[in-house]
């Protein structure tokens, strides 16, 4: 499966808008195809990248219009460093 990172520009975003947002992605999968990895925020900033695992890019954008943060990129991971391992993906 695929991996995509998307940069967000969200600005006045709060805590409960961050958390309120994820809360409706139940187990982090919003249907069988696309599976929300982590969602990092600088609140202070506006500043949220989200990572996702899905089949098609399509299917993160889609997950993007729902929580409705739109994306100032959104790339597709080729490899991943994590602790001192990497992998390619």
């Amino acid at each position: 499966m695929a991996r995509f990172i998307a940069v967000h520009n969200i600005p006045g975003i709060t805590e409960e808008d961050f958390r309120s947002k994820l809360d409706a992605v139940k187990k982090w999968r919003p249907d069988r195809r696309t599976t929300i990895v982590k969602v990092y925020g600088d609140l202070e900033n506006g500043k949220l990248i989200s990572e996702c695992e899905a089949v098609e890019q399509s299917h993160f954008e889609d997950w993007l219009t729902m929580v409705g943060w739109p994306a100032e990129s959104i790339n597709r991971v080729d490899i991943v460093c994590q602790v001192g391992t990497f992998w390619k993906l």
